[in-house]
């Protein structure tokens, strides 16, 4: 237990990291014919202007480098180098703008929303453990559904109907540690929440089920295993005062923890955690390059292909092979994978790679692959 918690730690650490920028450094596009693309998480330099030198041929297929340095400046100096490579001039230009968020699907010119998604998901630990397979499955809609809270004395009370979110996960062992049967999450916000789209499972979830929340956007939780189901239901997003209701057998999941924590450690240190914002700022329809470094220890490669176009769901959808690997010395840990995504979708197509973390003085690997076989779209009415 003590070693997932360690490795769990050690991921949340590593998302806030990539997340909030703190790895420093900037990337820039080299394509001649390509406008610069910019996004809100690309991480920013000094004040002080840099030094550019750059080479780009005029034929169709060019090949260009930059080396970027950071001046130095009152509070601190860094070096940043940063090295891309653009082997031909793109036809037309589509950026994966939002990568792992449940944004709308553009097609045509129309707008549709994901209703569901399966995956065939793989996840291996650790690297002396076997790889177990799951398939995932995940459903969302606009309800309503019925909710409770208890009062002082522990009296049900009944606050009527009212309309969620409702988040619904089906999980089939393929080869599990435990779980021999279906296992059904559901979770019910007031509003939309992106991570509940994305994630099949997440450990902070746990974290609300608590007798003292008051949570104003979660409303409730269900699990359903074996023909057993425990639901735990939130009053405080519809009034205050009140206790939260729970029925049902609350050790169902006691059987599956370990399934679980694995689903979860793949899940975020290799999917969720991969380069994908320094690629949404490139041309995916481009074939790219980019290296990029802090010359601190923390060193990004990553490369674009255009792939062609993938049928899913009765959709056409244009794709691109993304490669990536990371190394962050300092707090040694790895990244690396290899996937295919499309600018019009929100989550990935393939994506499979590693990560891998130092503990007590030994490296170990957490191995994933996620690949999408089924997706349903409902247009957006307008």
């Amino acid at each position: 237990m003590k070693k997932s918690l360690s490795m769990l730690v050690t991921l949340l650490i590593v998302g806030f990291v990539l997340a909030s920028g703190c790895l420093g450094g900037t990337s820039t596009d080299e394509s001649p014919t390509t406008t610069p693309h910019s996004s809100p998480t690309t991480p920013t330099v000094p004040s002080s202007s840099p030094t550019h030198t750059t080479t780009t041929s005029t034929s169709p297929a060019t090949s260009s480098s930059t080396t970027v340095t950071s001046p130095t400046t009152s509070s601190h100096s860094t070096t940043t180098t940063t090295t891309t490579t653009s082997t031909q001039a793109p036809a037309e230009e589509a950026y994966w703008s939002h990568p792992w968020e449940y944004a709308p699907v553009e097609i045509g010119d129309a707008m549709y929303t994901i209703t569901y998604y399966r995956y065939a998901y793989k996840v291996r630990p650790n690297q002396t453990s076997p790889v177990y397979e799951y398939i995932l499955e995940k459903h969302v809609e606009k309800t309503k559904i019925h909710v409770y809270g208890q009062d002082m004395r522990l009296n049900k009370i009944d606050l009527g109907e009212h309309e969620v979110y409702a988040y619904e996960t089906v999980v089939t062992p393929v080869k599990a540690v435990s779980m021999d049967s279906k296992l059904v999450i559901t979770i019910w916000y007031v509003s939309n929440k992106s991570n509940a789209f994305l994630y099949p499972w997440d450990v902070s979830w746990f974290a609300m089920i608590s007798p003292y929340t008051q949570n104003t956007e979660f409303v409730g939780m269900e699990f359903e295993y074996k023909g057993e189901k425990f639901l735990f239901m939130n009053p405080a997003p519809f009034q205050s005062g009140l206790l939260p209701y729970f029925e049902g057998n609350d050790e169902l999941l006691g059987s599956l923890n370990e399934d679980l924590t694995n689903i979860y450690m793949g899940w975020v240190s290799v999917l969720h955690l991969a380069v994908w914002s320094a690629i949404a700022e490139e041309n995916l329809m481009s074939p790219y390059q980019g290296t990029w470094s802090d010359m601190q220890g923390h060193t990004w490669r990553y490369s674009i292909k255009p792939d062609g176009v993938v049928s899913i769901g009765g959709f056409d959808f244009k794709t691109a092979d993304v490669e990536w690997s990371y190394a962050g010395v300092p707090e040694n840990v790895t990244l690396s994978g290899s996937g295919k995504v499309s600018p019009s979708l929100p989550i990935p197509i393939l994506v499979e790679g590693s990560f891998s973390y130092k503990e007590n003085n030994r490296w170990r690997t957490v191995y994933a692959y996620l690949e999408l076989k089924e997706l349903r779209l409902e247009k957006v009415k307008g």
